[in-house]
């Protein structure tokens, strides 16, 4: 494997030279990186990167502004694929090029550049505005997958530094966001950018011409791994932006995960995380899917989030506007209210919000995005306090709707009502953020005393942004505040609860059997029994990903309402083969197989066989490698337990 590896690296597709830079220039570069990698305490093996920790003030900021801006927010149609859309064939985007701007022979993505102007860009203006949203940290994207870099890079002279607005975008930003206090960071989609243009490359396009491979690049077909040519610029072109912009964070699109980038993601890694070092400042790396082990960086999920409380910190990216990331003529924009409890979900559930805006090509930012800002910043004015710094409690929430976990669902959930609520902790008190406003009066039954007396004691409660004192209970059916007839602000509402041992106060995390009986055991309430096991998206879910060490295991705590036989049933992945199990319960243990699956993303929904319970009550189920000789890890999104007729 290794040796095959080594071979596609070395000799790989044939591509056509002037899409790098020259050779010595790029070897200069690596020698630089590689410097880098020795000076620090970071060495470029996973075993090395998992001693990373995330910092502090990523855990602290839970609130960050993605910003995608580039040529391609010029044609303004479709989103920011349009660069790639307008050359297949198939697109509506073609359509709408070829009738607009003329063929793509004479008329191609180049010739957007000098309508890129930037000419009302400010980006002090900018950075003030991210701050009365209540950002702590600013993402702007670096290079986008077409291959036009917003700021000065040394490896091509296809930038904005360069052509189009003739500025360095990137460094005027660092230094107006730093001077607003918030973290600069910064984002590369460049991994992307071998394939591309490769539809330009099947017709008559401007791709083909050689005169603009310095933007058009590679143009390789999708289903190919990139050479070492391609790899090494791809290395020195993200140690680049570390060095000239010292970002605090860097954030990786999903291409990364072809195994040809593993051993680049490694050098990578040490060489910035070594760099942080250096500077006495903590940094951060963004991945998706399975790029890292879960803790070496840190996971992000687009357009998406999680239906349980992850132990290892994470992070959404998803946009204000629900059809582009950058920006178009048309937008479909989400609601503040609909952000905020977004937000608040995601932060109890140990994660931060990255959200996007689009700005047009002159450099401003369209009004309808502004006000979502601001609205924003008008609801962490008031109610700040529960989210920043905040740690998840021991349980996310309660409430009736229910979050879809895993990618792209983020407009798949109902509207939260008055009686979701979801818990955050800081200093001492435990926060109750209602996510609409409950009426006269809120009940929150997690919050209810034990039949022996309450773990905790409720001493104070108190809503935020409102300066009276509140009447409230407390008994068996949970905690009742009453409410005033005047809110304090619109979105959702925070009650701060103080008292004696409420952030270990004990609440049931059991899992009960549905309606119909069926237990329902989601990867999101499993304990994680090892150093590298994680909570993924994959496949629209979240998923137990990592499963490599065959000593690892999961469990659930489980109430089951009878004994007897259940049927077992799993979702699962397996693209490296059969994975074989055990499943425990209190009885005679079950071995099952889950068969290899197409590919990690090919989730399939099988049943197990039958699995004994010998007694009622609670009790655990374990899921364990049957041999580890033999193990081939597996992703598990769920197991379903029903009762056997």
């Amino acid at each position: 494997m290794l040796l095959a590896l080594a071979s596609w690296l070395l000799s790989g597709p044939a591509v056509r030279a002037d899409a790098f830079p020259p050779v010595d220039r790029v070897n200069a570069a690596l020698n630089q990186v590689e410097k880098g990698i020795a000076q620090g305490p970071f060495q470029a093996t996973w075993e090395s990167l998992e001693k990373y920790r995330v910092p502090q003030w990523y855990l602290d900021a839970k609130f960050g502004i993605f910003i995608h801006w580039g040529v391609y927010s010029v044609p303004a149609f479709g989103n920011e694929w349009y660069p790639r859309n307008m050359y297949k064939r198939d697109e509506e985007a073609f359509r709408h090029h070829a009738q607009t701007y003329g063929s793509q022979a004479t008329a191609g993505y180049k010739d957007f550049i000098p309508r890129f102007t930037a000419d009302k860009f400010d980006a002090a203006r900018w950075a003030e505005l991210f701050r009365r949203a209540g950002a702590r940290y600013v993402v702007p994207v670096a290079e986008h997958h077409d291959g036009f870099p917003m700021y000065d890079c040394s490896f091509t002279e296809w930038s904005a530094a360069r052509m189009g607005p003739k500025r360095d975008i990137l460094a005027e930003l660092s230094r107006a966001v730093r001077k607003q206090g918030l973290h600069f960071c910064a984002s590369t989609h460049r991994a992307e950018h071998w394939w591309f243009y490769d539809q330009g490359m099947k017709f008559d396009s401007d791709v083909r011409d050689p005169r603009y491979a310095g933007l058009y690049g590679p143009a390789r077909p999708e289903n190919t791994q990139p050479n070492m040519a391609y790899l090494d610029d791809w290395l020195v072109r993200t140690c680049e932006i570390v060095d000239k912009y010292k970002p605090e964070l860097i954030w990786f699109d999903w291409w990364i995960e072809q195994p040809v980038f593993k051993p680049y993601l490694q050098r990578f890694a040490a060489f910035y995380y070594n760099r942080g070092e250096q500077w006495n400042r903590g940094v951060a790396i963004n991945y998706k899917n399975q790029a890292f082990p879960a803790k070496t960086a840190v996971l992000d999920i687009e357009r998406g989030q999680l239906a349980r409380i992850r132990p290892i910190f994470w992070q959404t990216d998803t946009a204000v506007a629900k059809n582009s990331w950058g920006y178009v003529a048309n937008q479909d924009y989400k609601t503040v209210d609909s952000i905020v409890d977004d937000l608040i979900d995601i932060v109890s559930k140990n994660g931060a919000l990255l959200l996007n805006i689009g700005p047009r090509p002159d450099g401003t930012i369209p009004e309808p995005e502004e006000q979502i800002l601001l609205g924003i910043g008008q609801w962490l004015g008031v109610n700040g306090e529960a989210l920043y710094g905040t740690r998840p409690w021991r349980l996310f929430g309660e409430g009736p709707t229910q979050v879809v976990g895993g990618s792209f669902n983020d407009t798949k959930r109902q509207a939260f009502t008055g009686q979701d609520i979801r818990f955050t902790t800081k200093d001492g008190a435990l926060y109750a953020l209602c996510l609409d406003w409950p009426g006269a009066q809120v009940t929150i039954r997690t919050l209810a005393l034990a039949p022996k007396g309450p773990s905790g004691k409720i001493t104070s409660v108190t809503l935020l942004g409102y300066p009276g004192k509140l009447s409230w209970t407390q008994d068996a059916e949970g905690l009742t505040v009453v409410l005033p007839n005047e809110r304090p602000c619109e979105h959702a509402y925070a009650l701060r609860i103080q008292g004696l041992n409420l952030v270990s106060f004990q609440v049931d995390s059991i899992i009960r059997p549905g309606s119909d009986g069926t237990l329902l055991l989601n990867a999101d309430a499993a304990e994680l029994n090892g150093s590298k096991l994680g909570v993924e998206s994959r496949g629209g879910q979240s998923s137990i990903g990592f499963w490599d060490d065959p000593q690892e295991w999961v469990s659930w705590q489980v109430q089951f309402a009878q004994p007897g036989v259940y049927e077992a049933a799993a979702r699962y992945a397996a693209a490296k083969g059969d994975a074989q199990v055990v499943i425990e319960a209190g009885g005679p243990s079950l071995e099952a197989t889950l068969s290899k699956t197409a590919s990690w993303d090919d989730f399939q929904y099988i049943g197990l066989g039958r699995l004994e319970v010998s007694r009622p009550g609670r009790g655990v189920v374990k899921v364990r490698p049957l041999n580890a000789r033999s193990w081939k890890p597996a992703n598990v999104s769920f197991l379903t337990l029903r009762k056997a007729e």
